[in-house]
C-alpha cells in the first residue's frame, strides 16, 4: 500500500503520540459518512526520508480513498509535523489500527476484539465487559498510561477484516484489559494506541521482571495482589 509518512520526533509538543491527530481526523469523518468502509494500517520504524536517521509512522488505507486523503490533510496542516507520501507497506507488516464503518470509527482492543467507545453500552454481552482499571496491571511509574480512558469493548467477527458489531457511541480509549488476554497483546495494543515505538512497553511483575509475551494479564494481576 501507498503511504502517508509522519516523522514521530516533529510531533506537537505534549502530543501524546499521533492518536490524538489521527482520531480527531478520522472520527468526524466516519460520522459523516455511514457508507464509508476502511482499515488504516500502521507501520513504525526507522527512516532518513526527512533528512536525518530518525523514526517514522507510515499510513496505509485499505478501501475508501477519502480516508487517505483525510488523514493527509490532517497531518500536512498540522504546524511542525515533518509529512510526505512515503514508501510502499505490505499489510502482513503493519499493524491494523483504525476502523471505519457504520459512522464509527473502530480501535483495536486485543486480536479480534474492537471497540468505538463507551456511549450506551449496548454491546452483544454487557456481562462480559471488565471493569477493572488499567492501573490495576500496570507498574506504579506508569500511571500515565491512564489518562482520559474509558470502557467499552466488543467481540468482532473471525473475517481476515474483523467486522465491528456492537452499537457503541463516542470513541474512546480503552482502559480495561480481559482477564485472559495476553501480556503481549495488550503491550503491543498500548504502543499501537498511543503511537509508541515496537517493543517499547514492558508488563512487570513486582519484582520488576518482564512477563512473558505468552503470560495473561491474569497472571500479572495476581503477581500485583
Amino acid at each position: 500500500m501507498s503511504t502517508i509518512e509522519i516523522d514521530l520526533d516533529s510531533l506537537p509538543k505534549g502530543a501524546f503520540g499521533y492518536a490524538q491527530l489521527t482520531e480527531a481526523s478520522l472520527a468526524p469523518l466516519a460520522a459523516a459518512s455511514p457508507d464509508l468502509h476502511a482499515t488504516v494500517y500502521v507501520y513504525q520504524g526507522p527512516s532518513v526520508n526527512f533528512g536525518d536517521y530518525g523514526y517514522s509512522a507510515f499510513f496505509g488505507v485499505a478501501g475508501d480513498r477519502r480516508v487517505f486523503g483525510a488523514l493527509s490533510s490532517t497531518f500536512g496542516g498540522t504546524a511542525g509535523l515533518k509529512v510526505r507520501h512515503g514508501d510502499q507497506i505490505r499489510q502482513s507488516q503493519a499493524l491494523r489500527q483504525y476502523h471505519l464503518e457504520d459512522g464509527k470509527l473502530w480501535l483495536p482492543l486485543e486480536e479480534g476484539v474492537w471497540y468505538a467507545g463507551a456511549g450506551d453500552m449496548n454491546c452483544e454481552d454487557p456481562d462480559e465487559l471488565v471493569e477493572e482499571d488499567v492501573s490495576e496491571i500496570l507498574s506504579d511509574n506508569e500511571d500515565d498510561v491512564n489518562d482520559g480512558v474509558a470502557d467499552g469493548r466488543q467481540q468482532a467477527g473471525g473475517d481476515k477484516e474483523p467486522v465491528p458489531s456492537a452499537r457503541m457511541e463516542q470513541p474512546a480509549r480503552f482502559r480495561a484489559a480481559r482477564s485472559d488476554a495476553g501480556v503481549g497483546t495488550i503491550s503491543r495494543n498500548i504502543e499501537a494506541v498511543y503511537g509508541l515505538p515496537e517493543g517499547s512497553v514492558a508488563l512487570r511483575g513486582p519484582d520488576r521482571k518482564v512477563l512473558r509475551a505468552d503470560a495473561t494479564i491474569r497472571t500479572l494481576r495476581r503477581r500485583w495482589e
